[in-house]
């Protein structure tokens, strides 16, 4: 009953994809989600201060 297929030890393997790496690790997930809120709302913080207008005195 050969159906022309090697054996599984003998099988290439398959590369997984890079999305699946991340959603098998939920920790990085977690630590990638949090790298990616600091990163956006501290980037839109500094750039909406440095966009200011100085205050007029009174």
């Amino acid at each position: 009953m050969d159906d022309g297929r090697p054996p599984a030890s003998e099988a290439p393997e398959e590369e997984i994809p890079w999305g699946q790496r991340f959603f098998d690790r939920p920790f990085l997930l977690l630590v990638l989600g949090l790298l990616i809120m600091l990163v956006f709302y501290t980037g839109w913080g500094l750039l909406e201060i440095t966009s200011l207008e100085p205050a007029p005195l009174p």
